[in-house]
């Protein structure tokens, strides 16, 4: 079942002293301006986090507060990631101003989708100038997420309009859908810090899945798998953290040194680095020029900014106001999954001039003036088809559902209902561990099974059956797609299996020339001895042939079950095995127990032959050993019957 948990995360956003740390302050009453810098400048420098408790939350709401000066934008686009509403703040005695503007397209970009508008500072002006800001914004806004917003005039020195504001906190809190907490965790960090006694922590929102203490995590782009020790949520110690949660994450088997903003964690294998991304772009109409051909620009990513060149796949430039398709050739990698959000800075002067979302996370490299027709396509695909493409990209490896669920970017409920309708109409197939696998992958599969039993039965033509580890050559990530090859192969009757064995169904064993002799003499003596075998090299004598051949004609028998192996390179006839079993038993029944000597006399063979014997009829559930003496368990069981 898919459970949906409400975690609400505001995130303020405007110009430069508009006072959104000091609402921030007067809403929670606590100062998110932790750094002594900050404090010294009276201006907010990077990120700050207060709670607010809200009504028909069971927890309270996390507010990020972020930087409004033009030069710690970048901090400000990291700490917009995985709000679910903002709280655009404009000062009444400035009105809008570049950040606010700038602030406001980062919040588009991310596609928030509700917030207020708190209109600060209502104290320094006249009924007249507040109205002249509360135009400026919704001038700003039409057209917009904000269009409707309540604009809650407030003061941070007075206190007038806290209250109201609260109401539109716990009204947005109300209507802002639940997340769910399935799928694939991911977690971009935006603080790293030491603590005395447990080490290194990290912080941010977790914008998909849930983690428990213990488990293992990815970190990326690094690719070291780390332990959690503990987790926090509100500063308070919990053993889960869920989607839309700020959280802290204690992780000791890593430096403080070695993470920094921009890392991400997620489910170990979930999620790997590219150094290419298709996607859609917008560039804002405000932007101050347009973007040409292999534009060098800053991509930010969650917490992460990459430097990367746009090449645009629908004719040369783009032009402010437009969207276009674009491979983006990164600088340094980047874990990104298809339908995740980005936000553009221009590399000189820093300026926000866009946005986009992944469509392909890990592309192939295409052609500035070629690629598109194929983009396209993919980017209009329906969701299953999409998913087959990449199936049959993924061949016998297949991929996990939590890799599926990136790369389409659905929800889990939606990814899940459409695999199971393609299961349905045979275009997928699901294996174990939740993996999936198109079914041309399989039939591939197939074929390379049939093919390669037929090779094994023509160069070993004697053999009934051929052993599974010399038919399914494959490495451990493609076994499942064999097994469940194997298994379809079975079901239609195209092969044949015996427990580690198997065959194709039309195959029977060729009998011909010296091999049907050899075969007679060979059964012949091994009959005739009894329990004492003959060696290989005895055999190979009797029946005219080098040990090879030799070798290569009981292995055959064995297959048919015309020879059993007693122990290694010891070769009985099933009916001297039976022959000496029923003796066993009758003597077992006259006398009670039987020591090895008695079984040398009852027998005639060397401890040689006895002791596998011996063991043999224990693992069949016909005798037990009890100190140097064998027994007859108490219900004798039948060759061939199953022993718990």
């Amino acid at each position: 079942m898919i459970s949906f948990e409400r975690h609400i995360i505001f995130g303020t956003a405007g110009h430069v002293d508009h006072g959104k740390s000091s609402l921030v302050f007067a809403l929670t009453g606590t100062d998110p301006d932790r750094l002594a810098e900050e404090k010294a400048r009276e201006m907010t420098i990077d990120l700050g986090f207060a709670f607010l408790a809200l009504p028909n939350l069971k927890e309270p709401a996390a507010i990020v507060d972020v930087p409004g000066h033009e030069m710690f934008v970048r901090n400000m686009v990291a700490g917009a990631t995985g709000i679910d509403a903002a709280i655009f703040v404009v000062a009444a005695d400035e009105g809008v101003m570049p950040q606010s503007i700038e602030h406001f397209d980062v919040l588009r970009f991310l596609k928030v989708s509700t917030g207020v508008v708190a209109l600060t500072k209502i104290d320094k002006v006249s009924p007249e100038q507040a109205g002249e800001a509360i135009a400026e914004v919704r001038d700003l806004t039409k057209g917009t997420f904000l269009q409707e917003a309540p604009i809650v005039p407030v003061s941070s020195v007075t206190g007038e309009g806290l209250d109201q504001l609260r109401a539109e906190l716990a009204r947005i809190a109300q209507s802002v859908e639940a997340r769910s907490s399935e799928g694939i965790f991911r977690l971009p960090i935006d603080r790293v810090f030491t603590l005395k006694g447990a080490g290194t922590v990290v912080t941010g929102t977790v914008i998909s899945g849930s983690l428990q203490m213990g488990e293992m995590v990815a970190l990326l782009p690094q690719g070291k798998n780390l332990r959690v020790r503990n987790l926090q949520v509100h500063n308070q110690s919990v053993r889960q953290i869920f989607a839309g949660q700020r959280a802290a994450i204690n992780l000791p088997d890593v430096a403080k040194e070695d993470l920094s903003r921009g890392d991400a964690l997620v489910t170990p294998g979930a999620l790997a680095t590219s150094l290419m991304a298709d996607a859609r772009i917008v560039l804002s109409s405000s932007a101050p020029r347009p973007i040409e051909q292999r534009r060098r620009v800053r991509v930010h990513h969650g917490t992460r900014e990459v430097m990367a060149r746009v090449v645009l796949l629908e004719g040369d430039i783009l032009r402010p106001g437009e969207s276009a398709l674009v491979q983006l050739r990164l600088e340094s990698p980047l874990a990104a999954a298809a339908g995740d959000l980005f936000v553009i800075r221009s590399y000189s002067p820093m300026l926000v001039i866009g946005g986009g979302s992944i469509i392909d996370p890990h592309p192939p490299k295409r052609r500035a003036s070629a690629g598109a027709v194929e983009l396209v396509e993919r980017e209009t695909l329906p969701t299953a088809e999409l998913l087959l493409e990449a199936l049959d990209r993924s061949g016998a490896r297949g991929m996990e559902f939590g890799q599926l669920r990136l790369l389409c970017g659905l929800v889990e409920a939606d990814l899940r209902s459409t695999l199971q309708e393609m299961e349905q109409e045979g275009r997928v197939g699901a294996g174990r561990r939740d993996f999936w696998f198109s079914a041309s992958a399989i039939k591939e599969v197939e074929s390379t099974l049939i093919a390669r039993l037929a090779k094994l039965h023509s160069e070993e033509p004697l053999r009934t059956y051929m052993p599974l580890n010399q038919v399914i050559l494959a490495s451990a990530e493609e076994r499942e797609a064999f097994r469940l090859a194997l298994e379809s192969l079975a079901k239609r009757g195209v092969v044949v299996t015996a427990g580690e064995r198997l065959r194709l169904s039309n195959h029977t064993p060729a009998w011909t020339g010296q091999y049907t002799a050899a075969k007679e003499k060979i059964l012949k003596g091994c009959l005739g001895a009894g329990l004492s075998a003959p060696s290989v090299q005895e055999l190979g004598v009797i029946a005219g042939l080098n040990e090879k051949d030799c070798q290569r004609v009981l292995d055959a028998l064995v297959d048919a079950g015309e020879l059993r192996v007693l122990a290694e390179g010891i070769y009985v006839h099933p009916q001297a095995m039976e022959r000496s079993r029923a003796a066993v038993v009758e003597f077992l029944k006259k006398h009670g127990q039987m020591n090895i000597g008695q079984a040398r006399d009852l027998l005639g063979a060397s401890r040689k032959y006895l002791l596998p014997f011996l063991e043999e009829l224990d693992r069949e559930g016909l005798t037990v050993r009890q100190g140097d003496y064998r027994i007859l368990r108490q219900n004798p069981v039948r060759p061939g019957d199953n022993v718990n």
